[in-house]
């Protein structure tokens, strides 16, 4: 849980700075947590930090050019978005649908 609370107090300082430094951290942090909060052991979990995660890809992938970083991001959210759905997490599926859209249409506007 450390590690992830680290992810998201990183992510949010680095959304206020304009480089990308503690993005990096906070997605280094995400997928440290990612090793203990497995999907088998704590899927619920596994899938919140699956969404950290997939924020701070996409503020990433908002910041430079190309469609990496939005890919990722996009991976992780379908990861998590399929652990709701079976979860019946209706809240967090709306959630993850609507971040599954914005990076999915910020990849597409990159691709035209």
């Amino acid at each position: 849980m450390a590690q992830n609370n680290l992810g998201n107090t990183l992510e949010l300082l680095g959304t206020r700075e304009s480089g990308t430094g503690r993005l990096d951290e906070a997605a280094a942090a995400c997928r440290a947590a990612l090793e203990e909060r497995t999907r088998g052991r704590v899927p619920l979990d596994w899938a919140m930090t699956q969404i950290n995660l997939g924020n701070v890809l996409q503020t990433l992938g908002e910041r430079e050019p190309g469609t990496g970083r939005l890919e990722a991001a996009v991976a992780a959210y379908w990861a998590a978005l399929e652990v709701f759905e079976e979860s019946r997490a209706t809240y967090y599926v709306e959630i993850t649908r609507s971040n599954l859209a914005r990076a999915e249409a910020l990849i597409e506007e990159r691709r035209r």
